[in-house]
């Protein structure tokens, strides 16, 4: 009777697991089926590479190379959370963000004034000298703002590279 007593406790706690099993698996399934990506373009954008001779571009590159103030507090904010917003003036008092210049920075690396995190954009031919833009830094997505860049045009020729260089402080 006790082995008996002992089965039952058994079945019936594997029962309760595999139930529980299931009632997680079903439910990532409905998370992952709610989840969509946000909207792109159909067409690829082909990025030259950095090596490319700049003749054959059909673009420009937009790069922020953006300096952590030696009084960056390293332990709280983590340079893979800084959040970059590129925005163009509508010329009457209105900035808006640039949708799908949006994001993290890409790497950070060790300079001779210390460490430089760097973000890149392509600029296609049909933007080449258009403006005025600005760069947004926060600390995070829908954080404090760090800085903001002095407004500026594309460049205005195919193979240019435009480079920003804020410091970065934090409150």
């Amino acid at each position: 009777m006790n082995i008996k007593h002992m089965l039952n406790k058994y079945t019936l706690l594997a029962l309760f697991g595999l139930a529980a099993v299931l009632l997680l698996s079903f439910g990532r399934g409905a998370m992952a089926d709610d989840y969509s990506l946000p909207p792109r373009g159909t067409e690829p954008i082909i990025v030259p590479d950095a090596n490319t001779d700049p003749i054959h571009y059909d673009g420009a590159r937009l790069q922020v190379h953006a300096l952590f103030s030696q009084s960056w507090p390293w332990d709280e904010l983590n340079w893979q959370n800084v959040w970059t917003v590129i925005e163009w003036y509508d010329g009457q008092d209105t900035w808006y963000p640039v949708a799908g210049w949006q994001g993290n920075l890409d790497a950070i690396a060790q300079g001779d004034a210390g460490w430089v995190g760097t973000k890149e954009w392509w600029v296609g031919k049909e933007n080449l000298g258009t403006g005025p833009f600005r760069w947004q830094i926060y600390e995070y997505p829908g954080g404090p703002l760090l800085v903001t860049s002095e407004p500026f045009n594309l460049p205005d020729a195919a193979g240019k590279t435009l480079i920003l260089q804020p410091v970065l402080e934090a409150e």
